[in-house]
Parts: C-alpha cells; sequence; structure tokens
C-alpha cells in the first residue's frame, strides 16, 4: 500500500515539530528556573536558619569573640562548608550591635543585645553603705535581693504619712558597700561618645535620614538650634549639639544623641540612647521604647507618666550634696530595667528592674529629707535586657532584629 504525501506537508511537519520542541525547551528551562529559585530558597532558609543559630551561639558564649577583638569565624557544622558563619559586634551606645553573615555577605542579619542580667549580685534596690540608716515612708516595695546599709531600715513616717507598704523579709536583706562602678571599658566608650568633634552635616528642623546599621559607618549630624525640632532619623546615627531640645512630633529609632543638654517636649514617643554633659529633662507622658537609656554626668529628671524602657544612669564624679538633686523622678513615672544613680536621688513611681542609689533624699516644700525614699516601688524584671555598665561578660540577650 502506497502512501503520496502533497508537496507543502513537509514544511508543516517541520513547523510542527519545532514548535513542540520549543514547547518542550521552555517546560524544561521554567522547571531548571522552578528547581534553580527553590534552591536558593532552601538555601537562603537555611542560611537565615544559620545565622539566628549563630547569633543564639553568641549570646550564650560571648567569649567565642575574643576581648581584644570584634569578630569571630564559626562553624557551625564541621561536615557543612556553607555553615561557616561571620560573627561581628559593636558598641550601639549601652547596648551591642551584633550582626551574624554567611562568608560570602550575601545572607546577614543584625540584632540590638544587651545582658541577660544587670550584675553578679542582681539587686532589687542596692542602696550605699554611708554610716546611715534608711527610712521608708508612704507606699514603699521592694522585690527581690536588698542590698542596705550596715544600720539598716526604718519604716517611719513623713509629716502625717506612714508607711504602708510591705516590710522586707530580713532573708532578703544584705549588707551593702560602696556603690558598684562601671567598668573600666565602659567608661572609656562613653567619655569618647562626650567627646565628640566629628560632623558630618547639619540638620534642619525637618530633616529625614536612615542609615542601615549592618556594614555602615556611622552618620555624624549636627543639630543646628536648640529649638525644637521635628525629626525623622533612624538607624546608625549619631546626632550632637549644645542643647538640643526633641519635639513630640520627632520620629527617632534607635538613633544617639550627644549633647551637653536635652529636652525631651512632652508627648514624644520613639526609641533611643541619650548622653549628656550636664543636664535631661524628659516632660509629661513621655515614652521612650525598648530599647533606650539616659545617661547624664550631672541631673536627669523625669516627668508625670513618662516611661523610660531600658535604662536611667546618672555617673556623677562630684561629691555628693544632698541639698541638690542629680536624679528626680515622678510618683508617676516608670523606669523598666536598670536605674543608677551616683549622687543624691528622688526615687518615686516605679522601677521595674533594678535600682543603684549612692544617697537617696526627698526634696519637699519644707525641706529634704536625707536618707529617705517615698512612694516607691522596686519590682522584679527578669524580662528586659540589662545595659553593658557592670559587666560586659556575661550572657547576651536579643532585644530586637534591626535589619
Amino acid at each position: 500500500m502506497k502512501f503520496h504525501l502533497k508537496a507543502d506537508t513537509l514544511p508543516l511537519a517541520v513547523v510542527v515539530s519545532t514548535v513542540m520542541l520549543l514547547v518542550v525547551m521552555g517546560i524544561l528551562i521554567l522547571w531548571e528556573i522552578d528547581f534553580l529559585h527553590f534552591s536558593r530558597q532552601n538555601f537562603m532558609k537555611q542560611q537565615q536558619a544559620n545565622i539566628k543559630s549563630a547569633i543564639t551561639y553568641y549570646s550564650n558564649y560571648p567569649s567565642i569573640i575574643e576581648e581584644s577583638r570584634d569578630s569571630s569565624l564559626v562553624q557551625l557544622y564541621d561536615s557543612v562548608e556553607s555553615s561557616q558563619m561571620l560573627i561581628e559586634r559593636e558598641r550601639w551606645g549601652l547596648y551591642e550591635l551584633v550582626s551574624a553573615s554567611s562568608a560570602d555577605r550575601r545572607a546577614h542579619q543584625t540584632c540590638i543585645a544587651g545582658l541577660d542580667s544587670v550584675s553578679n549580685d542582681n539587686a532589687g534596690l542596692y542602696y550605699q553603705e554611708n554610716k546611715s540608716t534608711l527610712t521608708v515612708t508612704g507606699r514603699t516595695d521592694f522585690e527581690g535581693q536588698i542590698f542596705l546599709p550596715a544600720k539598716g531600715i526604718i519604716y517611719g513616717q513623713i509629716n502625717s504619712t506612714f508607711f504602708n507598704g510591705k516590710k522586707i523579709e530580713n532573708s532578703r536583706i544584705k549588707t551593702g558597700k560602696e556603690l558598684p562602678g562601671a567598668e573600666n571599658n565602659i567608661k572609656g566608650y562613653i567619655d569618647n561618645l562626650l567627646s565628640l568633634q566629628t560632623v558630618e552635616e547639619t540638620v534642619s528642623s525637618d530633616s529625614s535620614l536612615h542609615v542601615d546599621f549592618y556594614n555602615s559607618d556611622i552618620k555624624y549630624l549636627s543639630a543646628s538650634s536648640s529649638e525644637a525640632a521635628s525629626f525623622s532619623l533612624k538607624g546608625k546615627i549619631i546626632l550632637t549639639g549644645d542643647e538640643i531640645t526633641v519635639s513630640s512630633d520627632s520620629r527617632l529609632t534607635d538613633i544617639i544623641i550627644v549633647a551637653n543638654k536635652v529636652n525631651i517636649n512632652s508627648n514624644f514617643e520613639g526609641s533611643l540612647q541619650i548622653f549628656s554633659r550636664d543636664t535631661v529633662i524628659a516632660g509629661e507622658n513621655v515614652k521612650m521604647n525598648y530599647p533606650s537609656g539616659i545617661f547624664s554626668k550631672k541631673y536627669i529628671k523625669t516627668g508625670d507618666g513618662t516611661q523610660i524602657n531600658g535604662y536611667v544612669i546618672v555617673d556623677c564624679d562630684d561629691k555628693i550634696d544632698t541639698r541638690k538633686a542629680n536624679y528626680i523622678q515622678s510618683r508617676t513615672a516608670r523606669v523598666r530595667g536598670l536605674l543608677y544613680v551616683r549622687g543624691a536621688s528622688q526615687l518615686q513611681g516605679i522601677v521595674s528592674g533594678n535600682a543603684y542609689l549612692a544617697r537617696a533624699v526627698f526634696y519637699s516644700p519644707r525641706g529634704y529629707y536625707n536618707d529617705m525614699i517615698y512612694d516607691a516601688t522596686v519590682l522584679e524584671n527578669r524580662e528586659m535586657a540589662y545595659p553593658f555598665w557592670f559587666n560586659s561578660s556575661k550572657k547576651r540577650q536579643i532585644i530586637k532584629w534591626v535589619k
């Protein structure tokens, strides 16, 4: 049986065959692309998991980075070559920037970390030995381990107000000594911050800038005026000036401010660390989100309803003069984290964390009362990560991811 094909059938067959071949090739290419995409996704997921593992490893064993160095290569799994991670750390205020990246740096993440506990003694309240007795009155309560002068504590009164808190069990009381100080490397870091001279740019009241934390240099800015400024600043930025006033509508995220005097207007909310050579005054209903902090060499005052989530530190070099307060906390203010005052402090309101005081004074219109705490509460707080102040060798705790 013979078949006869028309002459135009062969080109048609060639065209159909070519189209079918192209379709098959397209399917194969799409499959290959999908496979590569799937493989890359899995690889990146594995790298992200390795990064989290590397930071967890460092958090539990910070000694894997030598004290004199800022980075270390870590092999997570001996049998997996791609599990080699680069861990880098950098001081950011009184916290730490910790970054982990793959060897080729294609995958990376950065977090802000603190210490998992404030110090070895982990005191709820630490009151310096000054050969006096601490008097507490009003609604005053202390949780945790309490360090007091050798002469102990008196549950007293002021005018017609008597003590109506909960007395401290003897088992929770220890004898305190001189107020412990910061580590030398921390003091050196703060001194360098307070003596900053580097300025790259002067910013106006409506400036807006975002600088990544990972693999970026610090951006040094200078405030052009002491008048209230509406800044929008985020990331690896240090803002300097003589006197800086932060307006309530400023948007500040994780930056550092260094100045002689800083005023924070009422109702401001943001996250930042402040380092002052002289004075910091936070108005009413200010909310400094975690991780934030205020450091001053002279004086800090927090207004009604204000919340500082992180730390408040006054480290005064002058001899304590109880006629002049170095720290005043409103009865409705709250500090979560570390409160440390080397100076005279009027402590009221709530500290959820740890309070270290050299000298407590209550100031009233009728005069001042040395070694007295009136209407203050110190609560235990096991959730906060603490600033680098006493002991930098302790375990780290991740506070937030910033990249």
